[in-house]
């Protein structure tokens, strides 16, 4: 019968570190700060900032390229910037007008 017991404790234990290796394992892959999900999720993130990166970087050009204009008194470029500020050429008429909206049945 001592056999047997042995043989008991040493299934129990195996089946133990087996538990514990499997949860280790799970907790790793699928729960950790670097499981799979959170390395997929993050990836998807660096993609996005990646491309938004981009788009600043092509409005930081612009911008520069305005301001180089505007630097070198560029006239169609200072006459853009003024308007874009509601300025008007002296002897311009505004014209001013309100756009309704419309209602959902279409009235």
């Amino acid at each position: 019968m001592a056999l047997s017991k042995k043989k008991k404790r040493k299934r129990i234990l195996i089946i133990i570190i087996s538990l514990l290796i499997f949860f280790i394992s799970y907790y790793l892959f699928f729960q950790g700060p670097f499981s799979l999900f959170r390395l997929i999720e993050d990836r998807k993130l660096y993609e996005e900032k990646k491309v938004e990166l981009k788009e600043l970087e092509k409005k930081i050009e612009q911008q520069q390229k305005s301001n180089e204009l505007l630097k070198n008194k560029d006239p169609f470029e200072m006459e853009k910037k003024a308007r874009e500020q509601g300025m008007v050429k002296e002897g311009e008429k505004i014209y001013k007008y309100k756009v309704e909206k419309e209602n959902e049945n279409g009235l």
